[in-house]
């Protein structure tokens, strides 16, 4: 390729991430030009080059975490073709300096991935940058630094030890504090360090932990102190709480007996996860009250998968009843917990019930899953919230109340939003070309042939090469969403009443393509 054409093709890209037009469509990295899916190493540093410069001025933050997102992934790819071990830094370290402050005031999950980078090289050099960063200037929220740090959790005894060795000494921002201290403890409990490499500072993490008690203390008590709106109210507890278990977790393998008396107040607080990781930590130190306090737990249906982990972990499990033990209640855990998150409900649902289960060969695993469906039920004041979720492989639920369909299109949608491939993604009907303009258009005439008319193409949707025509139709005066494939046409009413829910909640398009991808997924993998 001609020098002219790398300049023209890096102009187009700058073009592109300053033009803020929002994306549609539900797959926003197949949105992206194909030719940057395909940059070479010199055009990837030419471009973290133009954006350390301050080219384009203005970034549009959608395309910027999308371009941190390809460029960490070209990183690793180039990365894992080098077999590692690399003794230099792949992208020059100034270049991704610049590009990660300012991501940073971007978007704050572009500049984990942009840090990302910096662990994926995985060289000296990087390693030290990235502790310096994370030390200093970390990202705000922790996702982000869990992203920054994710390459870490699979490196070797030499790598992490040399990390942790290159942190400032003294305590972390609460964005890095939590993962860096989940990273410490999960290479301990693996083995991959021979001691926690915070032991000598047990004190000062017992320290941590009672200031948060108070905090925690105070949040119970009264929320308002702690900000003006709600998310800011959430996101202080949220911050608080996972460097409360973080700091539980750690003490325990760090065996400091001294801080039996804060973990035993720590158990008191009313979170159930705090309560659980108060009672792992006690019962790790010896402590009985820590191991009646798991027991009880696992009669917690929010508690029970850890409490029932740790407790194997500890060899008392057997002091648990063994009906709070199978898969089936561990897995009714798992739904619950997920459920009760700050991004779900917030808090657990007051009844659940299996509804079926199975064991499937499931997309992105090779063995066999075990795969279980619950009913759950929230009662609210005026109202009460019914739907169906997913333990085993994955645990998800939708918003869209999807209880009256099949049993089988209840897993395809589960299969089909979970299938994750290259060669799966779909592209919005106004950003079609000509040639899947035409395509699209001999798609329609498949709904025609079953005398559904089509209203509005949606998209051109993709399964590992097959093409699909998802659309709003219409048949006798109903209106629903379809797709059809030329030999298989599905089609789901727009509301769940139409479908004998007693509700209006709307099934979607993808919810309709789920389905659709989930049936043929799950058909060709269990025939």
């Amino acid at each position: 390729m001609s020098h002219r054409s790398q300049v023209d093709q890096l102009r187009s890209i700058l073009d592109w991430m300053s033009t803020n037009t929002a994306f549609k469509g539900t797959n926003s990295v197949h949105s992206v030009p194909p030719l940057l899916q395909n940059f070479s190493l010199s055009q990837w540093t030419d471009l973290i080059n133009c954006l350390a410069q301050g080219k384009p001025p203005k970034l549009d933050p959608i395309k910027t975490r999308i371009v941190a997102q390809l460029l960490a992934a070209f990183a690793r790819n180039r990365m894992r073709a080098a077999d590692l071990g690399s003794t230099d830094p792949l992208f020059p370290l100034e270049s991704l300096d610049a590009f990660y402050h300012l991501a940073l005031t971007v978007d704050n999950l572009a500049a984990g991935h942009c840090l990302q980078v910096l662990a994926l090289q995985a060289d000296e050099e990087s390693i030290r940058d990235l502790a310096d960063v994370l030390s200093s200037n970390p990202p705000e929220d922790w996702r982000s630094v869990a992203v920054a740090m994710s390459p870490l959790w699979h490196a070797n005894r030499d790598l992490v030890e040399f990390f942790f060795d290159q942190l400032e000494d003294g305590l972390f921002q609460p964005s890095s504090m939590a993962v860096l201290l989940d990273l410490a403890n999960y290479a301990t409990r693996n083995h991959t360090l021979a001691e926690h490499p915070w032991m000598e500072r047990s004190s000062d993490l017992a320290r941590l932990l009672q200031t948060l008690h108070i905090q925690l203390e105070k949040l119970q008590d009264n929320p308002a102190k702690f900000g003006n709106d709600v998310d800011t109210i959430q996101r202080t507890l949220n911050d608080a709480i996972a460097l409360t278990v973080s700091l539980c977790d750690a003490l325990g393998l760090i065996g400091s007996k001294d801080a039996i008396p804060v973990l035993r107040e720590v158990l008191e607080l009313s979170h159930r996860r705090i309560q659980t990781e108060a009672a792992g930590a006690l019962a790790r130190l010896g402590d009985d009250v820590g191991a009646e306090s798991l027991i009880r737990l696992a009669s917690d249906r929010v508690a029970r998968a850890r409490a029932v982990a740790y407790a194997e972990e500890l060899e008392i499990a057997e002091r648990i009843s063994e009906n709070l033990r199978v898969p089936a209640a561990l897995a009714e855990s798992e739904l619950a917990v997920w459920l009760a998150s700050g991004d779900q409900f917030g808090f657990p649902p007051t009844s659940m019930e299996l509804l079926d289960s199975r064991t499937l060969y499931w997309p992105s695993f090779e063995d066999p899953q075990n795969c279980f469906l619950f009913n759950y039920v929230y009662e609210i004041p005026g109202q009460s919230i019914t739907n169906v979720g997913l333990a085993g492989p994955v645990t998800h639920a939708f918003q869209a109340n999807i209880g009256k369909l099949p049993l089988d299109d209840i897993y395809a949608a589960f299969a089909g939003w979970h299938a994750e491939h290259d060669e799966i993604y779909e592209i919005p009907a106004d950003q079609l070309n000509t040639s899947q303009l035409r395509e699209a258009d001999l798609l329609a005439k498949e709904f025609e042939r079953h005398g559904i008319q089509v209203k509005r193409k949606l998209a051109l949707t993709f399964l590992l090469g097959e093409l699909a025509l998802l659309a709003e139709v219409e048949q006798a005066g109903r209106h629903f969403v379809g797709i059809s494939d030329g030999e298989e046409t599905f089609c789901l009413p727009r509301t769940t009443d139409e479908l004998g829910m007693g509700d209006s909640v709307g099934i979607g398009p993808d919810i309709v393509l789920h389905i659709f991808r989930g049936r043929k997924l799950l058909r060709s993998f269990n025939p």
